[in-house]
């Protein structure tokens, strides 16, 4: 979401040197964005940043002697270190200057209900312009480079060098149940498309936290998957994402990625809602029932049924995908 942001950047300072700031294990969605020069890691934690690490922060951020700094991460820690770092102009989301730290914050105290009820990168791309001021072009959609090289040695550490097209099934949720689609609805669909394109191997994706659910979802199919829930690094996922024939996935990371990489793909909503954060591709397909509780954006249901995602069949995620795929003329035998 934040890559529309680096192109936009791009257009009204073609020349500019545009360095992120980022946590250790997110650099390398940034190193694969074209736009950007440089990354700066900051290892990840949980709570604030101590007070070495922010200092040792601000000292390489004064060495680059920044001209402005986008802060698009709504904290006070954010702010203190850009202001600490004598970044003379300062833009951030939302109305609050945070004590003068930000002194180009980004929408109106009048503005701010509006500006929230858009999308993520929207909202971030809008960054490179004036605020008062719609978007003064069309938001182009997120685009991530593959590096073929690389993609390659991932592939064959995850043994799929050689294996069969990959239809990669992003079973993650993030630590947020309400999202997950049930796993006898998964199994189903592993099963229609085993029936209809023999030759696409079901690869599941997920943290370790998931990979109990991703055997469950195997055994139910009575086809074979592989199980990578839990035995991939942030670098592995992109580069089987950027090379899957197709992807499904939950209303997670990994369905924005597929989408910056252009997969033909549908994600499943229940909870949330795919107007705010859609995945933002052409060959990107949302299935959402919009119950009348949803989108409620909570981590568990309030009414312990789950039916904004149990009611959307695996017949329905299967001819979306199909339409999908017929959408780019492949031909899967």
């Amino acid at each position: 979401m934040t890559q529309p942001l680096t192109v936009m950047l791009r257009r009204v300072a073609a020349g500019a040197h545009i360095t992120v700031l980022a946590f250790s294990d997110h650099a390398p969605i940034f190193l694969a964005m074209t736009e950007v020069n440089d990354v700066i890691t900051v290892p990840r934690q949980t709570g604030r940043l101590p007070l070495l690490e922010m200092t040792r922060l601000v000292r390489v951020l004064r060495r680059h002697r920044f001209e402005q700094a986008l802060v698009l991460h709504d904290s006070l820690q954010a702010a203190i270190l850009v202001w600490s770092a004598r970044i003379p102009i300062r833009r951030g989301l939302g109305s609050r200057s945070r004590f003068g730290l930000i002194n180009r914050p980004h929408a109106k105290d009048q503005l701010l209900k509006i500006d929230l009820r858009r999308p993520m990168a929207e909202r971030f791309a809008h960054l490179a312009f004036d605020p008062s001021k719609p978007l003064p072009i069309r938001l182009p959609n997120p685009s991530l480079a593959r590096r073929k090289r690389l993609d390659q040695s991932v592939m064959a550490r995850l043994g799929l060098v050689d294996a069969k097209p990959i239809l990669a099934l992003c079973i993650g949720v993030e630590g947020k149940p309400s999202r997950r689609w049930p796993a006898r609805r998964w199994a189903a669909l592993i099963s229609l498309a085993a029936d209809v394109w023999p030759d696409l191997a079901p690869v599941l994706l997920g943290s370790a936290m998931d990979r109990s659910f991703a055997t469950e979802v195997a055994a139910l199919s009575g086809r074979r998957c592989l199980n990578l829930c839990g035995r991939h690094s942030l670098t592995e996922l992109m580069a089987v994402l950027s090379q899957a024939e197709a992807v499904v996935t939950h209303d997670n990371d990994p369905m924005h990625l597929a989408a910056a990489y252009g997969r033909p793909m549908v994600a499943i909503f229940g909870p949330t809602d795919p107007r705010l954060n859609p995945p933002r591709s052409p060959l990107a397909k949302v299935e959402w029932l919009h119950h009348a509780c949803s989108p409620c954006d909570q981590d568990q249901c309030r009414f312990g049924h789950g039916d904004c995602l149990s009611e959307i069949s695996a017949e329905q995620v299967f001819d979306s995908l199909r339409r999908q795929l017929q959408s780019i003329s492949r031909d899967i035998r």
